[in-house]
């Protein structure tokens, strides 16, 4: 029972390892799923020509579009402000991950001190989510399920 509980937690430490080192877009649903995933794509999507292809599908108005921009450039310096420490956490699984056997006690010590630094990127994509929602018009909301729905039933 002993080694499953760890064999558990060694998973968990590398689903986490791996949910930190991939890009949002491409980061596994770890909470709520849809939810989730939709913040990150949503959050992706607000790049370059998916975002003008978004917010001409929902209509959005001059003054949104400025108010997207904004939660984007938001966002996306309080991400920067935590990309040191996601990198040095990256560099030091890459570095457990080379070693010629898996330490499965640095991993989860690693794992542990970093839980600080991942709380905080959870908390700026829940706000981001939060934000981008709220200024959207109910008729927005209801038009941005439909299209989730449809992508969804591509899938």
């Amino acid at each position: 029972m002993n080694t499953q509980i760890k064999k558990l937690l060694v998973a968990a430490s590398i689903c986490s390892a791996l949910f930190v080192s991939g890009s949002i877009a491409a980061q596994t649903e770890v909470t709520d799923g849809n939810s989730r995933q939709m913040t990150e794509r949503m959050i992706h999507k607000m790049h370059g020509q998916s975002f003008k292809k978004m917010a001409r599908k929902l209509g959005f108005s001059e003054e949104q579009k400025t108010q997207a921009k904004m939660i984007k450039k938001e966002s996306k310096t309080q991400m920067m402000a935590l990309k040191p420490a996601l990198k040095a956490f990256k560099e030091q699984v890459n570095v457990l991950m080379s070693a010629e056997s898996f330490d499965e006690q640095a991993f989860i010590k690693l794992q542990a001190s970093n839980q600080d630094v991942f709380a905080a990127k959870a908390l700026i994509l829940a706000q981001t989510k939060f934000k981008m929602k709220k200024m959207l018009t109910q008729e927005q909301q209801e038009k941005l399920a439909s299209l989730k729905t449809k992508r969804k039933q591509r899938s």
